[in-house]
């Protein structure tokens, strides 16, 4: 396929107000332009609970980047990063400069909801805390009596502080089915990675002098340090090399781009892996050293040419083979960067395997600029004794899926499962921070799920469109203010972050671990035992071994054991795999009659008349959660879908004209944006619009919901979502 561009793509060519590595967010008409740069970790002495200074985290993703609040006459004014948290290089981005908006916004839920109608239409009663806990705590006791314990199923978000506590509470209660966000985004890389180095480790962007990255737009879809990291380098000699069927941000500041064909990345690497052997250009000696396996992958790479790779992917084979040359010279300072999503098809997994067996060869495991397993700060667990349940089976969806994950579980399988009854019945669910009917695909299925539920309550910020459909609604208080237990952060740098309360938790909002309290206390004294203290307690417990990390946080906001990165640990002990080595064939997957190594299936062509559809994230949105927030609302009022302008000329239709965007599993309507930036093939629209819920007052009626059109195909190894192997049709509004 010849390019979308014609012009020369360079780094000057970049549009920053979309970027993390900018100084400054304009965050809405409402404010100035915040600063976002920090220049000093200092706080300014507690003069009074009317003007302080408040070292904390940022909850506006999963980052938690360390950030100082400003508080004036008891009101947060503005954050500010702190210059002590390395991991977010002293900056702070549009979403968490707006994070003050989460405390005052008119439409956070303010007190207990309980539903006055029928579910979705919008009718609730304010309630007291006494009555909505007693009403959450009736149920689950009648839902374990009818159904057992398994018939209530426990969904939440990764990366909260506070997840721990509603976790703790699903295995006293005694359910085996959690669902988190995993198998929505990271659980076929997880499994990918682990099965070959025992961990899924970190790219050390920062000084690695090649990267390569598949479809993970790291100037939108922000990760710290790597989002800023990507754009610095050693000395100039940086070279980014970016595969995307959509010319992204990323791709904006990428010295090579290639509007790849989706699905086909696997091709790509594959190939990359035949002229790195066939030229014998990998590092001989640590692949006969730390590795296992290679003998077998030489004779399965032979059919993979460029030439092959070439008609699959639509990538020049002259390019393919300069690249891999070019990358091979790189090492060891060379990451074929893993990123949280690429084409995210059902072959996923293995596709991840590609990727972690590419880096291998090169030896670039464990040194400065190459693949980096994490490192992690122990802090003291709180020990519990979970009471003791014989009548609850195995979590619903077991032996769905190769290896499913026991505490994320796979939302498809799962879902499946429950309207097909099959297995067991399930009538509940406790939601906390998780948008089902926003993040998982085939929406139409979910409410058909959440229809067949005798009781569902939701925990959260906001009415999101999950919260919308329950039939009790209980308000958390915001991540600014809530004492959290300490969160251990793994990386190259690993860290311990802080989350302490900077104003009063305004209404009647409570943290989480009063909530999972009271709703335990109710459950009875059994249950309640985990539960027995308070937040503080649980942090002194959890530094009682290093008393020094709570004072370097009370000081600067976060602690860290060392400033700078250690290379070579993993080199001095057994990796955690089968063989002790990285595993390049694995015979895990073999005796579980997977294939060993991975092998390349093409993608179903996109048929006559369709397109296939990509989703993707902003960087003003984090997973839905911050689109209703009025700062970024200001920003970014809807999304589009991106059209390539041949195909729109085709079908007659113009820029900023309304379509129908039709899929196998529903339909959704909203702004055309024609463009030259996308494959004629795919098209592509933002997430986290086309709400349900009434109650999210910016965003209601804009846009259009890709988890309304994404049909339900999944990884059969991990579980994980397909998240592009959708295809849909266009239509005039």
């Amino acid at each position: 396929m010849s390019r979308l561009f014609n012009k020369e793509i360079t780094r000057r060519g970049f549009l920053g107000a979309s970027s993390c590595a900018l100084a400054t967010a304009a965050v809405g008409s409402q404010v100035t332009v915040l600063k976002a740069l920090a220049t000093s970790g200092q706080v300014s002495a507690p003069g009074s609970l009317q003007s302080r200074d408040v070292f904390t985290s940022c909850g506006m993703c999963v980052n938690k980047c360390g950030v100082i609040a400003r508080v004036r006459e008891g009101v947060i004014q503005k954050l500010d990063p702190n210059p002590n948290f390395i991991k977010s290089r002293g900056m702070l981005c549009a979403r968490g400069n707006a994070g003050p908006k989460v405390v005052y916004d008119p439409d956070r839920l303010k007190y207990p909801l309980i539903r006055a109608g029928k579910r979705g239409e919008g009718k609730w009663r304010r309630a007291s805390w006494e009555e909505a806990l007693d009403l959450v705590a009736k149920n689950l006791n009648e839902l374990a009596e009818k159904y057992t314990r398994a018939g209530t199923v426990f969904v939440s978000t990764e990366g909260t502080f506070s997840e721990h506590f509603f976790l703790q509470l699903a295995e006293c209660y005694g359910s085996p089915n959690t669902l988190r966000h995993p198998s929505l985004c990271l659980a076929s890389n997880l499994q990918g990675f682990g099965a070959t180095f025992g961990t899924s480790p970190t790219p050390d962007v920062l000084n690695a002098d090649f990267i390569l990255m598949s479809g993970a737009n790291r100037s939108e879809a922000l990760m710290t340090p790597d989002s800023i990291d990507m754009l610095k380098g050693d000395g100039g000699r940086r070279k980014l090399v970016y595969l995307d069927p959509r010319f992204t941000r990323t791709a904006a500041k990428a010295d090579e781009w290639y509007p790849i064909k989706a699905g086909t990345d696997m091709a790509f690497i594959l190939a990359m892996i035949h002229v790195i052997v066939t030229e014998e250009l990998y590092d001989k000696a640590f692949v006969e050293k730390m590795t296992v396996g290679f003998e077998q992958l030489v004779p399965h790479i032979e059919q993979y040419s460029p030439e092959w790779a070439e008609a699959e992917c639509e990538i020049p084979a002259g390019d393919i083979r300069r690249i891999a040359r070019e990358f091979a010279a790189a090492a060891p300072r060379a990451v074929y960067y893993q990123g949280r999503r690429s084409s995210f098809f059902d072959n996923d997994t293995q596709m991840r395997r590609a990727m972690a067996i590419l880096n291998t060869i090169i030896g670039n495991w464990d040194v400065k600029g190459g693949m980096v397993p994490n490192g992690k700060i122990k802090l003291s667990k709180h020990d519990y004794l979970a009471p003791w349940y014989d009548d609850v089976p195995d979590r619903l969806e077991k032996g769905t899926v190769s290896y499913l994950s026991e505490k994320d579980g796979s939302w498809p399988n799962f879902r499946e499962m429950v309207l097909q009854g099959e297995g067991y019945p399930v009538k509940g669910m406790m939601i906390y921070k998780q948008n089902v009917l926003g993040s998982v695909p085939n929406r139409a299925k979910s409410l058909k799920m959440m229809a067949q539920m005798d009781f569902i309550c939701t925990i959260d910020i906001t009415m999101s469109d999950t919260a919308w459909y329950s039939d009790v609604v209980l308000p958390e208080a915001t991540y600014l203010e809530r004492q959290d237990p300490l969160e251990s952060l793994s990386g190259i740098l690993p860290v311990v972050a802080w989350r302490q309360p900077c104003v009063e938790a305004l209404f009647e909002s409570k943290p989480n671990l009063w909530i999972m309290q009271q709703i335990a206390r109710r459950l009875g004294d059994e249950i309640f035992e985990s539960f027995d203290f308070t937040i503080d307690e649980h942090i002194h417990h959890q530094v009682k071994k290093n008393p020094k990390i709570l004072e370097d946080l009370k000081s600067k906001g976060v602690y860290y054991e060392h400033t700078e990165p250690r290379y070579g640990a993993s080199y001095k002990k057994r990796l955690k795999t089968r063989s002790g080595k990285i595993e390049i064939y694995s015979e895990k997957y073999a005796s579980k009659g997977l294939d060993p190594l991975p092998v390349y299936k093409a993608p179903e062509a996109v048929p006559a008349g369709k397109y296939r559809l990509i989703v993707g994230r902003h960087a003003y949105f984090t997973h839905g959660t911050t689109a209703n927030n009025a700062y970024l609302h200001d920003i970014m009022p809807e999304n589009t879908l991106w059209l390539n302008a041949a195909e729109a000329k085709r079908l007659g239709l113009r820029d900023g004209s309304r379509v129908r965007v039709r899929s196998a599993v529903g339909e959704e309507a909203l702004r055309l944006e024609v463009t030259e930036k996308i494959r004629p093939d795919c098209v592509y629209m933002a997430h986290g619009f086309g709400v349900l819920s009434k109650a999210q007052s910016n965003i209601y009626g804009k846009g259009g919901s890709d988890a309304a059109l994404i049909d339900d195909k999944v990884c059969p190894i991990s579980g994980n979502v397909a998240m592009h192997q959708t295809f849909v049709e266009i239509l005039p509004a």
